[in-house]
């Protein structure tokens, strides 16, 4: 949710445009050229009009948080458990892919917002839904949000991406004695697709939520 000061604003300086113009601005130059005073300047006002609406740069950027959290959409009442959460950790993955410069800044608050918390309350349910005990409900529900964050980052940054040549010149130097495994598997680093690491990671996650469920039911 974007943090309002109180008083009138800048005329015709609205905190959403603001934050639009952040977004833009991040994605465009990362954060090495991302400042309060660029925005201001992009957004065609000074930095004071920027601090004005979201106090810092710390403010500012959990409002662009909060921004990427409002374009999340649960899946449809009713749904099982299981879908519910693999619906949003597609959707968390789709907005990595499109927004990979401001995608991280959502590991960098525990919540974001109002649009945030309704999407936390879809997987407190779900988890409940799936028979994860109440006392553990919040830690698998942290679990679960900084997991699909964390993979959904890296395939944004390139992490799962197949290796390059420099990397594939470097394992296959590598003695085969020492690295039976790394060498004979090159060709599959080679061949990575970030959509199947991705679902088999989450996969594997809600296994995991599926046994523990399961164990404390007595199953």
């Amino acid at each position: 949710m974007v943090e309002r000061h109180s008083g009138r604003g800048p005329r015709g300086l609205s905190p959403e445009r603001i934050v639009d113009t952040a977004v833009g601005l991040l994605e465009e130059g990362g954060q090495e050229s991302f400042s309060l005073r660029g925005v201001a300047r992009a957004a065609g006002c000074d930095a004071m009009s920027v601090a004005y609406h979201f106090g810092s740069k710390e403010g500012l950027t959990r409002a662009m948080a909060s921004w990427l959290d409002a374009r999340v959409r649960p899946a449809a009442p009713g749904e099982p458990w299981r879908s519910t959460l693999l619906h949003l950790a597609e959707q968390y993955r789709a907005l990595a892919r499109s927004y990979p410069r401001t995608f991280p800044l959502l590991q960098r608050f525990t919540h974001t917002g109002s649009a945030d918390y309704a999407t936390t309350e879809v997987v407190h349910a779900a988890m409940a839904g799936a028979g994860i005990p109440r006392p553990q409900v919040v830690t698998v529900t942290v679990g679960w949000f900084a997991t699909v964050l964390g993979l959904a980052t890296a395939e944004a940054l390139g992490m799962m991406a197949p290796v390059d040549s420099a990397t594939a010149a470097e394992i296959e130097a590598l003695p085969a004695e020492d690295f039976p495994l790394t060498t004979a598997l090159l060709a599959d680093y080679r061949g990575i697709d970030p959509g199947v690491v991705f679902g088999t990671a989450v996969d594997l996650m809600h296994d995991g939520i599926e046994r523990l469920a399961g164990g404390a039911r007595g199953d």
